[in-house]
């Protein structure tokens, strides 16, 4: 059982118990204060709520002022029983709101982690990207957002697993893939398996299936592009010190290399923009790999105070 439920079983236990007791004040007191604490022991930032809850005990405890301890012990239990409800569903909300936000998970520039999710699934984060875990209170989600590249080792369950970008949606039951969606691109690479790739523009959704040893490409707003043969061995090369583009603009690729090394990268010549490159990059360092880049774009580059400028 979770803590809301087990806050919410104590909480009645207690309610139960003094209801049918004759507890003096100091009793009451003392049953408050160890709430406060449990409280606090879930949801740190309960104090201030605590201390409206206790002000409201206060002014129940001496609303009858007839003489008569009877009353006024029926006055604290109702204004106790009151508090505590209000209180288990403060605390059972903002319990019930951390267990279904979210995960994120954030790589920096030049980093990688591996993260396993609750159904044993596998995902590697690369550079400069974020991955956010949906978290269902009842039954089991498989929903994940990404911004950024992630490789991906789904198991297979029987139920979809999900990975939406602000390109499109990959849908998928087992297999292993690689998404970069970077720069309003979406990229995805199969090598295992199949894949739905969806993008739902103006009420008209257009889905491909790619399968195994398959790439395929498309930008915001338009549809995905027919699935290519994935042309590299070792794919995806940043899991293997290298680069692998394909029909990668040129900026893109030089962002993908600043990530990389944390470094500047910039294009001097206009036109070199939306060149497109399709090749293996050597990811070793920020002169090999942009060596290796000028020669597939046919130009040259220079290191200028810390700055790489393409010509």
């Amino acid at each position: 059982m979770d803590a809301r439920g087990r806050l919410a079983r104590w909480a009645d236990r207690l309610v139960r118990r003094y209801s049918k007791s004759e507890a003096p004040p100091q009793q009451l007191e003392d049953a408050l204060d160890a709430i406060r604490g449990r409280l606090q022991g879930i949801a740190p930032e309960t104090e201030e709520q605590w201390r409206f809850l206790h002000l409201a005990v206060e002014r129940g405890t001496g609303v009858v002022r007839v003489a008569g301890r009877m009353k006024k012990a029926r006055a604290v239990r109702l204004a106790f029983a009151v508090a505590m409800g209000v209180a288990v569903l403060f605390v059972g909300g903002s319990v019930l709101l951390r267990l279904t936000s979210p995960t994120a998970y954030e790589t920096a520039k030049g980093r990688q982690s591996t993260i396993t999710l609750r159904d044993g699934s596998e995902v590697v984060l690369n550079n400069s990207s974020e991955l956010l875990v949906s978290n269902a209170l009842f039954g089991r989600s498989r929903h994940v957002s990404l911004k950024g590249e992630a490789f991906f080792r789904v198991q297979r369950d029987g139920s979809p697993f999900t990975v939406s970008t602000d390109a499109g949606t990959i849908r998928v039951l087992g297999t292993e893939f690689n998404v970069r969606a970077r720069l309003g691109a979406l990229e995805v690479a199969v090598l295992r398996g199949s894949v739905r790739v969806s993008v739902d523009r103006n009420g008209v959704d257009s889905s491909v299936v790619v399968n195994t040893d398959q790439i395929v490409t498309c930008t915001r707003g338009s549809f995905p592009q027919q699935p290519a043969p994935l042309l590299y061995s070792g794919f995806p090369g940043w899991m293997h010190g290298k680069f692998m583009f394909y029909r990668t603009s040129l900026s893109s690729a030089c962002e993908e290399i600043e990530e990389r090394f944390d470094v500047v990268v910039r294009i001097r010549n206009p036109r070199l923009q939306d060149e497109t490159i399709t090749g293996v990059v050597d990811g070793q360092s920020v002169d090999s790999a942009l060596t290796a880049l000028t020669r597939l774009a046919g130009t040259t580059y220079r290191n200028e105070k810390g700055v790489y400028t393409l010509y």
